[in-house]
């Protein structure tokens, strides 16, 4: 964790407040089951079957990791939360398949992974990226690549910056269980990086309270912006696709309707 962490919104909200988020991860558990058909088959275009090593980075509650491994793969998942690295790593425990969960900064993979190198496929699911800017996610994959074995296969999902600019929300809410987040957001042009303000509510009527402010700044990208972050890290980009924000494993060609992206690169 490098010393500014503490003050950035991924800490407090991963290591200081992860239980707040977690029932928002969990309430789209289900969603990882056409996802992870998806990667699958992405993977297996690129020539990576069961048995290949896989990071997935960050890997949340191991939403895709656990199935990942069901499959046969030989997976790693790292996340900033040590809270969530628990969970999955019980969850791993008495199902099938070979999991292995590490707290650490994806950031900076190589110093959590230890050993743990030349992977053959690196995923990087929900948005999980633009955290700290485009620097940052210079930074991220340029580890992920120095953490990548010869010709490795990086899978990226993410949202579609040209579809949010066209349907641009400056107030959401959110309900999980017994929490409820309110959002407000501004775009920030000049630099592509959506200024969220969350506020997390716990219970409702008379006894409601709040439990915790976030305010977030999000790098997000059109499809050729992430492209040459890729290649300007070591990656070259071999395929890309879009998909509905209703169905977002049903793969298609980039439209401006298109809310997320999945993009496949290889290492050079």
């Amino acid at each position: 964790m490098r010393e500014t962490d503490e003050k950035h919104w991924t800490h407090t909200l991963s290591v200081e407040n992860p239980e707040v988020y977690l029932p928002f991860l969990e309430k789209i558990d289900s969603r990882a089951d056409p996802e992870v058909e998806t990667l699958t088959r992405l993977m297996q275009d690129q020539g990576y079957g069961p048995g290949s090593t896989l990071l997935d980075a960050p890997c949340g509650i191991g939403r895709h990791s656990l199935r990942l491994a069901r499959l046969g793969y030989d997976v790693t998942g790292i996340d900033l939360s040590q809270m969530y690295i628990d969970i999955a790593t019980n969850k791993s425990k008495t199902e099938k398949g070979n999991a292995e969960f590490v707290q650490g900064d994806i950031q900076a993979p190589a110093s959590a992974l230890g050993s743990r190198a030349g992977f053959d496929i690196i995923i990087n699911m929900f948005t999980s990226n633009g955290y700290f800017g485009k620097s940052g996610d210079i930074a991220m994959f340029s580890g992920f690549r120095e953490i990548a074995a010869d010709n490795a296969t990086l899978i990226v999902q993410t949202v579609h910056r040209d579809w949010i600019i066209r349907n641009f929300e400056p107030e959401g809410m959110d309900i999980a269980d017994n929490l409820r987040v309110i959002q407000n957001r501004t775009f920030e042009f000049e630099t592509s990086t959506i200024l969220n303000n969350w506020e997390f509510w716990e219970g409702s009527g008379p006894d409601i309270r709040h439990r915790l402010s976030i305010h977030m700044k999000h790098r997000i990208y059109s499809l050729h912006e992430l492209m040459e972050v890729l290649e300007q890290t070591g990656w070259n980009v071999v395929q890309a696709y879009g998909a509905s924000d209703s169905q977002m494993s049903d793969l298609n060609p980039m439209e401006f309707d298109s809310h997320v992206m999945w993009l496949v690169a290889r290492a050079r």
